[in-house]
Parts: structure tokens; C-alpha cells; sequence
């Protein structure tokens, strides 16, 4: 069984390493849900010793998007690959 925790920050990447964790879910905006986070902190998060997944989400709300916001979606999938999650 795959222990995976969602965190919003590279401190709680790094906790749920600690705790035993294999992998995070790595977002921003709790509040709102949960959004995308900063490329910054995808990096950063990459560069603990824990697998990374990213929340791909551009904004809070509903899940309908428009044509512009999925292709800042794919914008996003790249620079995430690039940074390693």
C-alpha cells in the first residue's frame, strides 16, 4: 500500500517524508480546494527524496473550463515534467 499525503508546502513535504510517507500530492490554495502550484514549489518539492504528484487545478470552483484554461493546463503538465513530479 502506497502512503501518499497532500501538503502545500516544501516543510510538509518534508514532514510527510519523516512520517513515512512514498509519495505527496502537492498543491497550493487549500482553501479554495486545492489549486496548481507554483512551478517555485514543484521544484523545490522535487528536490526531497519523495515522490512528487502535482494537482493540476488552474483556479478554484467548478471543474468547467474554458479552452483557454486548458491550455494553460498543458502548459503546466510540461513545466511539471520538466521539474521532475
Amino acid at each position: 500500500m502506497i502512503f501518499e499525503v497532500c501538503v502545500d508546502s516544501v516543510e510538509g513535504v518534508q514532514a510527510a517524508r519523516q512520517a513515512g510517507a512514498q509519495r505527496v500530492e502537492l498543491c497550493s490554495g487549500l482553501v479554495e480546494g486545492g489549486v496548481t502550484p507554483s512551478i517555485g514549489l514543484v521544484r523545490q518539492a522535487c528536490r526531497q527524496g519523495i515522490a512528487v504528484n502535482v494537482l493540476l487545478r488552474p483556479r478554484g470552483g467548478d471543474f468547467l473550463y474554458s479552452d483557454e484554461e486548458w491550455a494553460v493546463m498543458r502548459e503546466d503538465i510540461r513545466a511539471i515534467q520538466a521539474a521532475g513530479a
